[in-house]
């Protein structure tokens, strides 16, 4: 009798165990939306972005790594690793220096490899206004990759999250960096592409309502950098500080995220959501942001 209860307890913890490791949602759909400064919330006509900050959880105080440019804040983004350490450090499709460490594959360990390193039948896809996104995200580890405009994002995404049902999306949206560019910080014409993107970003969200995994999905709204005038890779406020959203299966309603944010982290919040093990070359931590841990 004695050993039927120590082997009844012990079938208790390792089922614990393994209740433990279940995911806080099935799939993760993140959207990144290239030079959305934070400095634009106060007056951007955003309703959706609006609707889902007080439906889960969000910073407007997100800060940038340096510089302020695209290549190493999408690299850290998906790879959880400061440009210090990837190497990526500006624009060019690779490292400008030696990393610290590298993949089996020659290259950064993003979130794509960590969820295909547990996970080989995960399906995950990149879609890409600005096709240099592509070079950060470990292509190997990627079953779908696509460029497309700003005309066709909605419709490619919407397709592929139908088709595919992904464990894990990355869609890259460009048009407001091309309005800042254009324009400038303040610009009635920026205004005007944030609420487009905003229109567009919720369409996306419809498709995985109509694809029937939405009340599965964690969804993550994020940015690169600002601008400063009509520019952007230095140290002003408006370049360094940028938005992140999350909701979603199991993510907090109402909360507003206090704790420092940098850019890095955005993959470690991704990746605790499959409770994936990160390597040791990763600096970014999760936010306290999920109601299931």
């Amino acid at each position: 009798m004695k050993k039927i209860l120590v082997l009844a307890a012990a079938l208790l913890v390792a089922a614990s165990l393994q209740a433990k490791k279940k995911d806080i949602a099935r799939h993760v759909i993140i959207i990144g939306v290239d030079g959305w400064g934070s400095w634009c919330m106060e007056k951007a006509d955003v309703p959706f972005i609006r609707e889902k900050m007080q439906e889960g959880c969000y910073t407007l105080s997100k800060r940038t790594v340096r510089p302020t440019v695209s290549g190493p804040n999408w690299a850290a983004t998906l790879n959880g690793t400061p440009a210090e350490s990837s190497g990526i450090a500006d624009n060019k499709p690779g490292p400008i220096f030696k990393p610290v460490f590298l993949t089996e594959h020659g290259a950064q360990p993003t979130l794509f490899h960590v969820l295909k390193q547990e996970r080989p039948a995960a399906k995950t896809g990149v879609i890409a206004e600005w096709a240099f996104v592509l070079n950060y995200c470990d292509t190997l580890c990627v079953d779908y990759e696509k460029g497309v405009d700003n005309k066709t994002v909605v419709e490619e995404s919407a397709r592929y999250i139908k088709e595919a049902k992904p464990e894990l999306l990355f869609i890259h949206i460009d048009a407001v960096d091309h309005a800042g560019h254009a324009y400038g910080v303040g610009a009635p014409e920026y205004y005007a592409c944030m609420t487009h993107v905003d229109g567009q970003i919720a369409r996306i969200v419809e498709a995985v309502k109509e694809a029937g995994f939405y009340d599965d999905c964690i969804f993550i709204l994020t940015s690169d950098h600002g601008h400063n005038g009509k520019g952007h890779g230095g140290d002003a406020i408006t370049e360094t500080e940028t938005p992140f959203v999350i909701w979603g299966k199991n993510v907090k309603h109402g909360h507003e995220i206090t704790e420092t944010m940098l850019q890095y982290d955005v993959a470690a919040t991704a990746a605790k959501v499959f409770h994936l093990a990160t390597p040791q070359s990763w600096r970014g931590v999760p936010m306290d942001v999920f109601t299931k841990k």
